[in-house]
């Protein structure tokens, strides 16, 4: 295959797709430097690591209910009104919590609830945008476009944690939500640029009766194709046993076990979205086009190995040699999601992609499980230890899930083409 450097930014030639790529770039910079101040701040009031990992599990809990309907409601509206309404919730949010912050009366319960209703506006924002991605680039850019979204979350995760570092340290938690509600705010600006597409969606009366019978329609498609299914229960694996590095271990780490604080956390995960970076801009040059489930399998695999010599490596008294690490572990991480994403998109019709992806967001909705159990396991054991388990049960589950689907890196089928009813 021959490679053009440039190749990762043909998706950016579309319009449309610049303007959601530039929303997205906002809303990963306020993303990130929330998901870095939030755990800080729960720290920082007499929090522990049960209850960082109970906050992200009431944040992706509304992933839960949010699974079933969030899916149905980007079919059946237009997907870009659907995603103004989202990032100007998360804007009001953020700048709201941090004037709470500012007040001196901040309390442990706000913080949970400023958490569930992030999480409502994001189990909406997620099916919604990634579904309007193959109806604006093309089908050979698609893996592409996927994974530069991706490689740009992660260009926003070293601004964004070195960002928030920053400004905890330096003006405090309340100013730090607050700078990242108007960085939101123009996540708003460039989604209201877009063209206003018309809605495809369900033509019949939009009723919950009709969303039910439409989410189990959804359900009923992913189940019975086997490419989107094996994607979806990898994913699970994922989220439960990867994702929990990033809320919960990694401010342990960086607090309990390296002691560098919040700045240090900052680092760690900027190191992290750098090798993201590096992962995902891969990625969207090579353009993979087939074999997507085979890519998933491996960097999912040695994700977690990763994962376990990082751990191992806070052991050594070598204190560079966590960071060195932290680079492979972003470069493994990143691909798996934008691999699934694009897997999802393409092997789904236009007017079902609302729900497929929205069976991804329900997906998430485990991080809650493993959020709880991580944050359990590091009080009994130890973050180091638990760190370890976690990422040898990510290697296990992908193990077997190798050996009973063998149609996720067996020779893909052509794509079948669908046209709305």
């Amino acid at each position: 295959m021959q490679l053009h450097y440039l190749q990762a930014f043909q998706a950016l030639r579309f319009k449309q797709f610049r303007f959601l790529w530039l929303a997205q770039i906002a809303q990963a910079l306020a993303l990130w430097t929330e998901q870095i101040a939030r755990p800080l701040l729960v720290l920082s009031i007499g929090g522990s690591a049960i209850d960082l990992g109970f906050v992200i599990a009431v944040r992706t809990f509304p992933q839960i209910a949010g699974g079933f309907i969030a899916g149905v409601i980007a079919d059946w509206y237009n997907r870009r009104t659907i995603l103004i309404i989202s990032k100007s919730a998360s804007t009001i949010l953020n700048i709201s919590l941090g004037l709470i912050i500012l007040t001196g009366q901040i309390e442990l319960w706000h913080i949970y609830v400023q958490a569930l209703l992030k999480g409502i506006v994001n189990a909406f924002d997620q099916p919604a945008r990634q579904a309007m991605i193959p109806s604006i680039v093309p089908p050979e850019h698609l893996t592409s476009a996927v994974a530069l979204n991706g490689a740009t979350v992660n260009t926003m995760r070293i601004l964004g944690a070195a960002g928030a570092g920053f400004l905890v340290g330096s003006v405090g938690f309340g100013w730090t939500f607050i700078v990242s509600g108007g960085i939101a705010c123009c996540a708003v600006i460039f989604t209201i640029l877009m063209e206003n597409r018309p809605s495809i969606g369900n033509k019949e009366n939009k009723t919950f009766q009709s969303g039910f019978g439409s989410f189990i329609e959804g359900v009923k498609y992913a189940w019975s194709t086997p490419s989107i299914k094996w994607v979806l229960i990898l994913a699970l694996i994922y989220f439960c046993f990867g994702m929990t590095y990033m809320q919960v271990f990694a401010p342990l780490f960086a607090t309990e076990i390296l002691l560098i604080g919040a700045s240090g956390l900052g680092i760690m995960l900027s190191i992290t979205g750098f090798g993201g970076l590096i992962g995902g801009l891969a990625l969207a040059t090579i353009n993979p086009t087939e074999k997507r489930g085979k890519g998933m399998l491996l960097t999912m695999t040695a994700f977690g190995f990763t994962l376990i010599l990082f751990s191992f490596g806070t052991y050594s008294p070598n204190t560079i040699l966590p960071f060195i690490l932290l680079i492979p572990l972003g470069i493994f991480q990143t691909p798996f999601m934008a691999l699934a994403n694009s897997t999802l998109l393409n092997e789904s019709p236009e007017f079902m992609r609302g729900r497929v992806m929205g069976l991804m967001s329900f997906d998430r909705s485990i991080i809650t499980i493993g959020g709880a159990l991580a944050g359990i396991l590091c009080e009994l054991i130890g973050v180091q230890f638990a760190q370890i388990i976690f990422g040898g049960l990510l290697i296990t589950g992908t193990i077997i899930i190798y050996s009973i689907a063998p149609i996720l890196y067996t020779k893909p089928k052509e794509a079948k083409s669908y046209h709305i009813p």
